[in-house]
């Protein structure tokens, strides 16, 4: 198989390229926006081709692509790769327009190319146990906690889009679909610096969302309580269920390699997914509709907002 991995930044460098480089079967072409990049990229991982446009890539025809590039970037590229025949895994979001991502999974369904969105958080091991452990009980509560050191959105629709939209994919993972009912924000020189967004659930049950941007460290974990089951998940490490007197506890080790803790946060997950989705010709379980579903829940959460200011 031919894969293009598009936008050669951080995420690439730390979560997808330890991964990629150590699978058999896997002609990778590179394409970044800088020709510096790109060619310490090749060198970096004997990678033949290498390019800086996007059309050129194309011509190479490759059979999917993983597209880490600029959140406002991501339309325009998985559109033309879309257009080219090549299915697309692109990070999250998956644009920052609903109409974008609705367009996007229209087109996919149109053309029969796989269009996934990369939130890691689903595949990673310790979550998908913590829901298989829940299983179909109701949920009556549901907090969704991600705690950051440091403020860098100006507004609760950037925080929302941009990072905390994993806990809002997670939620609807573990809790199904969600109706936003009110949001709070706390803002600090012209920052968002908390927020806390309160959801409907199914069978009446109440989901949150915190965030705490200026807290000791990185934080996230996942609360749930219902008939009378309570279960923790700190995110990737640590899952304690409990019931009654009972009380289960998986640790996951991260002992070893970098990739082992790459499949504990999901992204080994995602990419295995993925490359059976492109091969079988089967929808992904983070296809571009469900990551539709995930952003319309994100922009009504941002829409109802009742701003609170910092002193």
């Amino acid at each position: 198989m031919k894969l293009a991995v598009i936008g050669l930044g951080g995420i690439a460098h730390k979560a997808y390229m330890p991964l990629l480089a150590s699978k058999d079967g896997i002609e990778l072409l590179f394409c970044s926006q800088t020709p510096e990049t790109v060619s310490t990229w090749q060198e970096r991982y004997r990678i033949e081709r290498g390019t800086t446009d996007l059309e050129e890539l194309v011509s190479w025809r490759p059979d999917a692509a993983i597209v880490l590039t600029p959140s406002q970037t991501h339309f325009s590229i998985a559109d033309s790769l879309l257009d080219a025949g090549i299915d697309v895994l692109v990070e999250k979001p998956a644009t920052l327009r609903l109409d974008d991502t609705r367009h996007l999974a229209q087109k996919a369904d149109s053309l029969g190319r796989v269009m996934m969105v990369a939130f890691n958080r689903r595949y990673a091991p310790l979550h998908r146990t913590a829901r298989e452990w829940w299983g179909e009980r109701s949920i009556g509560t549901a907090i969704f906690e991600k705690h950051r050191t440091q403020a860098y959105h100006p507004t609760i629709y950037d925080q929302y889009i941009d990072d905390s939209i994993h806990q809002i994919d997670i939620l609807r993972f573990f809790c199904g679909e969600a109706e936003a009912i009110s949001t709070r924000v706390r803002m600090e020189d012209g920052l968002v610096a908390a927020a806390s967004g309160m959801v409907n659930l199914s069978q009446n049950g109440i989901g949150l969302i915190i965030n705490e941007l200026k807290a000791a460290r990185w934080q996230e974990r996942y609360t749930l309580h219902g008939g009378g089951v309570s279960m923790r998940v700190d995110a990737f490490s640590r899952l304690v269920f409990m019931q009654g007197d009972d009380e289960r506890i998986l640790v996951e080790d991260y002992a070893g390699t970098w990739q082992n803790a790459l499949k504990a946060r999901g992204f080994q997950g995602v990419i295995d997914h993925f490359l059976n989705c492109v091969l079988t010709r089967s929808q992904p379980e983070t296809s571009a509709w469900d990551a539709l579903r995930t952003q319309e829940l994100v922009e009504d959460m941002a829409g109802a907002a009742n701003r609170v200011d910092g002193e």
